[in-house]
């Protein structure tokens, strides 16, 4: 039997090498290696959390250095190929043998070192971790800035058709054309099957048996497609052709895997695309992450080891506890300043604000986006501007470079938040547009319908922490950080996401909010006071904190799957209905609802008791369906009205052979929470503005139409004045025959009686509409103050629009705000229990299900007045 390898001497290890440039060990690291000895090899998954700037590549080397002394490969991974040669950098002043590997790029000898345990093996995530890696599984693997792992670990096994010209709109619509075919379950899929969906539409999660009654036809579907069956391409655009080799190279690699496991799959239908995948990626099974004798996570935010867990695939993490809590690091100065107004964050002043910052930083800035859709919109608006654009997509760092080097510029990434470093004059300035509370269409899932699920709140604090960090890297650093979406504010106050921020960066984001409060003109004032600050040439002094204001208290506790340890559970759910093992996979579903229902996270819980009935259905015999309708026939038994119970109630329908049709109270409520997030105590004044808006000018009209959208649960917008014939608003929303577009034309003025003119002009604005968008039913809206209409205009509107009196407007305007404001008043914390009671209360005081097709559907002429939209609410 093998003697156990010595505890390891770091200092000693160190001092061994004669390095010029690292000579001795800093304390932190000292603390860390001294933690580490007592779990060296031994402990399979190792989490090592260090400030940035404190030396964590210096600390890895000497690990993977002691390894190979064990006669054990060493892979360390980074998440970009800039990362990967600074790493090769430091391992050679330290005077370490490593060798790095690219794709396309291997050597044999290189190959050979790495393999016989002589050099670590050098790379990015997805040289690594793919369908044909060329370097062999190591015996240790370092995940450096850990988190980005989760993106090509997940991808092996996820197969999105995004919805975009060509082939894969082609795909994409097909399926949804299945789903719609077989099912009126789902409102929202026709206006995102007509591409009519707003971009932050909450994704469709369908149902197990649905899935499984199309997944054979949509299997056909896929293979038959020009990205699976390589088929050539003709009448297409260059640009098309090249997307769609894109996709090929992308496919070719995950379909294979997935077709074979296609009804162990979740598949969920946005927007932007289709993803058809496992719940959570069965890394375990991947043998890059289970031949590992160890793999040793690093990070200056790794958050809980429950949800890194989660985010891996993989085994249980032990966090690594050092005897004496690690100082902050040094990383210089960062002000961090949001949005004060209400615009959205690529609205025109907002935008202006944003690019005056860039000027002020010399042209250069690093752009962090939510989704890649976002990231597309962006790129086409800043390129249009005339900016030099640089995108970084996963897998190819490329951008980074040519960026780095580049006098001025705008990078431009999606979900990408860790792994990018940007020290001295490389960045100074960078702007995170949106909230990142989703990067992919399951997180947007939880978002919109597990209201409770704690881990997603923990993900945006430590994504806002990574992004305060990308260009703060050495104590001489100077920067800037703006966040855009008005929305931040509020987010970042949330208990449970400002619980997952570090000690170290409290402060920056306290006085972010503190300057928030101060408004436009201050936030202005300090931006530009900010540049008008000479560099520093050296380290600058630790900002000072104030003297509190107030007593410190210990604060409330947030609780939930951040804390609760059911990832496990979870994991290994999803793992085990991937490989087939139904019966494991339901015993662990079952278990990972039992912790998390302890945690009060009644929603999260409901939603692995969908994954045990979906287990139970997929082994397909006649007790395991009966079992699977009875684990969610339990789950939804006296459970709260909220939207994701809706579903659930109607997949329990559909397994006793029970008709069941969405409604749209779902999108209203969907609508009405995500605005409640967003707005927080703020919502009563955002309320007032839009009904200030509405009796306004024009434009201001204009407006408050957008926010009344919001109101009645439809997507609205202004349209950019250069689109043909573009309307003042336009309205758009789902039903499940159809999508649902209203454009609206605002007369203001006297109440002279509505002309022909008038009419005619909204004519031709449907008409383009209609032609805009084939399949969904258009239909024109004239906003007046006119009470009476000339009779040639009568007939001229009579099938095609639907005339409304401003103050009816106004009418139907206060009263859903005072319904939205009793809801958010009922909903206290906004656990499940009490939406679903407010939801309960609330809708019974709410028109019937189908009331605004019916009401914003031609009038024959007349016009709508305040007493016809006051019947349609139920008598109080």
């Amino acid at each position: 039997m093998a003697e156990p390898a010595a505890v390891p001497d770091f200092d000693e290890r160190l001092a061994g090498f004669q390095s010029t440039t690292f000579k001795e060990l800093r304390p932190g690291q000292r603390q860390v290696l001294a933690a580490y000895a007592a779990h060296h090899l031994t402990t399979p998954d190792v989490a090592i959390e260090m400030p940035t700037g404190e030396g964590k590549t210096l600390l890895a080397l000497l690990i993977a250095d002691y390894a190979l002394d064990q006669g054990m490969s060493v892979a360390y991974l980074t998440g970009t190929r800039q990362l990967a040669e600074r790493v090769e950098d430091e391992a050679t002043k330290l005077g370490l043998e490593v060798v790095r590997f690219a794709a396309k790029d291997y050597g044999g000898a290189k190959l050979d070192d790495y393999h016989q345990a002589q050099a670590v093996g050098v790379m990015n995530y997805w040289v690594y971790f793919n369908s044909r890696p060329v370097p062999k599984p190591a015996d240790l693997v370092i995940f450096d800035d850990a988190h980005l792992a989760e993106q090509p670990l997940s991808g092996l096994q996820t197969l999105r058709i995004p919805d975009k010209p060509g082939p894969a709109r082609v795909l994409y619509r097909t399926i949804c054309d299945l789903v719609v075919a077989h099912t009126d379950a789902y409102a929202g899929l026709q206006a995102m099957r007509d591409g009519t969906a707003r971009p932050g539409t909450p994704p469709e999660l369908l149902s197990f048996s649905d899935w499984a009654a199309i997944a054979t036809a949509s299997r056909d579907a896929i293979e038959a497609s020009p990205l699976v069956a390589d088929l050539a391409l003709k009448d297409e655009s260059d640009e098309i052709k090249a997307e769609v080799k894109k996709l090929r190279d992308e496919i070719k690699w995950v379909w294979p895997k997935v077709r074979e496991h296609l009804t162990h799959c979740g598949v969920l239908v946005g927007p932007s695309g289709i993803e058809i995948r496992p719940y959570h990626p069965p890394t375990a099974l991947n043998a890059g992450y289970s031949q590992a004798k160890q793999r040793i996570y690093l990070s200056a935010t790794l958050g809980s080891m429950d949800d890194l867990q989660r985010r891996i695939g993989g085994g249980r993490v032990t966090r690594l506890e050092t005897e004496q809590p690690l100082l902050s690091g040094s990383t210089g100065e960062r002000m961090f300043a949001l949005n004060p107004s209400s615009e959205q964050a690529l609205d025109l002043g907002v935008l202006s604000w944003a690019l005056e910052q860039v000027q002020a930083a010399g042209g250069k800035a690093a752009w962090l986006c939510a989704s890649h859709s976002e990231a597309d919109t962006l790129q086409a608006i800043l390129g249009g501007l005339g900016h030099p654009v640089y995108r970084l997509r996963a897998g190819d760092d490329t951008a980074v470079d040519g960026w780095s080097r580049a006098p001025q510029g705008q990078l431009i990434t999606a979900g990408r938040y860790d792994g990018l470093d940007f020290p001295g004059d490389i960045c100074k300035l960078v702007i995170i547009t949106t909230v990142p509370q989703a990067s992919s269409e399951f997180e947007r899932f939880v978002v919109a319908y597990l209201g409770d699920a704690t881990f997603m709140r923990h993900r945006v604090g430590q994504r806002v922490t990574q992004a305060l960090g990308r260009a703060n890297r050495t104590a001489t650093d100077r920067s800037l950080y703006l966040g855009l979406d008005p929305t931040f504010a509020q987010i970042l106050a949330d208990p449970a996401v400002r619980a997952s921020i570090p000690e170290g960066t409290q402060p920056i984001v306290r006085a972010a909010l503190e300057l928030y409060d101060q408004g436009s003109v201050a936030t202005t004032d300090a931006c530009r006071a900010f540049w008008q600050v000479a560099q520093p040439s050296g380290p600058t002094e630790p900002v000072k904190q104030a003297t509190p204001r107030r007593r410190p208290r210990p604060g409330r506790s947030t609780g939930g799957s951040g804390e609760v340890a059911s990832a496990d559970a979870e994991v290994s759910a999803a793992t085990d209905l991937w490989i087939g093992d139904h019966g494991r996979a339901a015993e662990r579903a079952r278990e990972a609802a039992d912790l998390l229902a302890s945690a009060g996270e009644t929603e999260h819980a409901a939603f692995w008791r969908y994954v045990q009935a979906h287990a139970l259905f997929d082994r397909g015999r006649n007790e395991d369906l009966a079992a699977a309708r009875t684990a969610l026939e339990d789950a939804t038994t006296n459970g709260p009205r909220t939207a994701w119970f809706r579903r659930l109630g109607r997949t329990v329908a559909d397994l006793k052979g029970h008709e069941r049709t969405a409604d749209d109270t779902d999108r209203l409520f969907l609508v009405w929470d995500e605005w409640r997030r967003e707005a927080g105590g703020r919502l009563d004044r955002a309320l007032s503005d839009g009904r200030t808006l509405l009796a306004g000018s024009h434009d201001q009209q204009c407006d408050g139409l957008k926010v009344l959208a919001r109101l009645v649960g439809a997507s609205g917008e202004r349209p950019p004045k250069t689109e043909q014939s573009a309307t003042d608003c336009r309205w758009t929303w789902s039903t499940v025959k159809r999508g649902e577009r209203r454009v609206w034309e605002v007369k203001t003025g006297e109440p002279h009686p509505v002309s022909r003119g008038d009419v005619n002009q909204l004519l031709g604005q449907i008409e383009v509409e209609t032609k805009r968008a084939a399949k969904t039913r258009v239909y024109g809206c004239l906003l007046t103050p006119a009470t009476t209409v000339q009779s040639d205009a009568a007939e001229a509107a009579r099938d095609r629009i639907t005339l409304i009196n401003h103050d009816a407007a106004v009418r139907l305007y206060n009263l859903l705000a005072d319904r939205l404001q009793q809801y958010a008043a009922l909903c206290g914390d906004g656990n499940a229990e009490a939406r679903g009671e407010a939801r309960t209360k609330i809708e019974a005081t709410l028109p019937p299900d189908g009331w605004l097709g019916k009401l914003l559907s031609p009038t024959l002429g007349k016009i709508i007045t305040v007493d016809d939209v006051a019947s349609l609410f139920p008598s109080r």
